[in-house]
Order: C-alpha cells, then structure tokens, then sequence
C-alpha cells in the first residue's frame, strides 16, 4: 500500500511540474488575466453534391483550438470523424468521411465547449530583448500573401514604426496601421501587396479583416518582429447566433457582417510575454497585448492559409458547402 501511495504522490507531483498553469494576477511573464467565459458551442454544415455521380469525399472540420488562453473540447460531431489530422502549422482538424449520392445534400453537426480567457500585458515587464534566430527564421519569413521584400512596403514600415525594442516597435505599426484602415468586406484575399493603396490621402488599407492583418504580418515581418495570423471568430456578446447562406454572399457585401462574425487577426512574439494578440478591429484601436473573451480562435496561420475564405470553418474535397450556422452560448465566470 505504501508503495502504492508514493507512486501515486509522484505521478500527481509530475503532473503539477509538467501541466502549463494559467496563473491570475501579473505573472513572471508580465500578463494579466481579466474575464473568463465559458462557451457551448454548437454548429452545422450543409453539403450538397453537385456532381452527377456519388462521390466518396473526406471533410475537414475546422476545430477551436487549445492555446494559453483558451481550452477546447469536441463533444460531438456528426457524422463521427474517421481521424483527427495536425497541418503543418500544428492546428488540429477532423476528418470525417461523407459518401454522397448526386444532389445529395447532407448535414454536419457539431458541439464544442470553449473556456477562453482574456488578458492583457504589463508594458513595464518588457526587457526589449529580440527573439532568437530560430523564432526569427520561421516567423519572418516571405510568403505567398506576406510580401517582405516589397521596398514600399518595407520603407513605410520602418518610416512609421521602427524602433529600438520590439514591443515599442509593435505599438507604433499597431498605431499606424488602425489610422489607415478603408474597411470594406473582401470575398477573395489580396495579400499585402495590393491590400495597401496610395490615395489623395496617402496610403490606405483597403479590405477586411484579412487584407489588415495581412498588411500589419508583412509590416512586423520586414521589421524582424515575429508575426502570424490567428482565425476564428469575434463577438459582440457572449450570446450570438452566427450564420451563411454562400449562395448570397456575393450580393451581400457589407450587410455580412450583420450576421457573420468571421474574423482574422495578427499575433505577434514579443519576450518575455510569448505570442500576444494584436486585434486592431476590436474597437478600432491598437490593442497591442489586449486580448478580449469575445474571440474564439480556431487557427493559425504561418506556412498555410485558411482564414481568408468564409468556407474556412468546414471544407469538402469533392461537395459544395452550401450553409453555415452556429451557436455560441457563453457564461462569464
């Protein structure tokens, strides 16, 4: 019995020394926590095969993904899933595998519970150290929609926000970004180098969500500050009914957003803090490290791009995704 005990004590000490803890109050890493909501939520996904014979086709499912700030769970999803898959930028998908006959239409249900918890960081922690080469390697690097070798675009990043630490640096593109924003919904993605324009007033950022994070990504990148995109939705309560019918959304344009929270936005690495948010669209204002529960982050995007298409959420191989619809019923506490 004894020796029975003492495995057992040592197994919990491990699990105390090895489980990441969520701490409350200004940590050793300068972040501090504020709400915390609790979120059931629940989705579904129509399908159609628009194809003149049966098709046998494997879905993925978008999930909410499990960070520091967030803790996810599947608590049913329909038709059950064959696997669960990793990409390259270590976001966790299911697969679930669909056999549709010609016109077939089919439903996808699903149910998650989130606990995402906001935070915000204490400026006064920063030691203005700059990220190691590794972190550097990956996360500045040039990419299909992040274009760090465009000279314009890297001269306007250093006029505006250049400076000697990286979260200062940070501050200042956050600033400077937020006050040239021309938002208007955007159903393709243009990438940095067409989603910034010169006008009559001087360079503007013309797009949504995903043309603003793509510039500031680019921006952060040419400047050696560690960045990527994060993808999921944002709230305006902790209650909403969220949906998509993608036979109209070309006509809607703007009037989307009356019933579609689908969003993108930067995160950036600044030590000692780690990987902060940077959601410039949250209020309009630069938000460097102040992170809201109203966000639900269901990916990252570093090598591969998801986030920029509304069909991000649920995405066929071979079927149509004709409707989107979810459910999220949040508890503060």
């Amino acid at each position: 019995m004894r020796v029975l005990f003492r495995k057992v004590c040592l197994l919990i000490l491990l699990l105390v020394l090895v489980i990441p803890r969520l701490e409350v109050g200004i940590s050793e890493t300068g972040l501090k926590e504020s709400s915390k909501v609790t979120y059931t939520i629940t989705g579904r996904f129509l399908l159609m095969n628009n194809n003149n014979v049966s098709v046998n086709d494997y879905v993925y499912i978008s999930l909410p993904q499990n960070t520091t700030f967030q803790r996810s769970f599947v608590m049913n999803i329909e038709p059950k899933p064959i696997r669960f898959q990793v990409d390259e930028d270590g976001n966790v998908f299911a697969v679930t595998y669909i056999v549709a006959k010609p016109g077939e239409k089919i439903w996808i249900n699903v149910t998650y519970r989130v606990t995402v918890t906001g935070y915000s960081i204490d400026p006064s922690a920063s030691r203005g150290v700059w990220p190691n080469f590794n972190i550097l390697k990956r996360y500045t690097r040039s990419t299909r929609y992040w274009d760090i070798y465009n000279t314009t675009i890297v001269k306007l990043a250093y006029d505006a926000a250049y400076s000697d630490t990286p979260l200062k640096t940070v501050q200042r593109l956050a600033s400077w970004v937020v006050s040239r924003v021309n938002y208007q919904v955007n159903l393709g993605r243009s990438g940095s180098d067409h989603a910034l324009i010169y006008t009559p007033r001087g360079y503007r950022i013309q797009g949504d969500c995903v043309e603003v994070a793509d510039v500031f990504i680019t921006m952060a990148r040419s400047l050696g500050i560690p960045a990527r995109g994060a993808y999921g939705f944002l709230l305006t309560s902790y209650k909403e009914h969220m949906w998509l019918n993608m036979s109209t959304v070309a006509e809607e344009g703007d009037a989307i957003l009356n019933h579609w929270g689908g969003h993108m936005w930067p995160e950036v690495y600044v030590e000692p803090y780690g990987w902060i948010d940077v959601d410039m669209l949250d209020g309009m204002t630069t938000n460097v490290g102040l992170f809201s529960a109203r966000h639900v982050i269901f990916g990252f995007e570093e090598t591969k791009y998801y986030g920029a298409t509304l069909t991000s959420s649920c995405i066929p191989s071979y079927m149509s995704l004709e409707y989107i619809d979810y459910v999220f019923d949040g508890e503060l506490g």
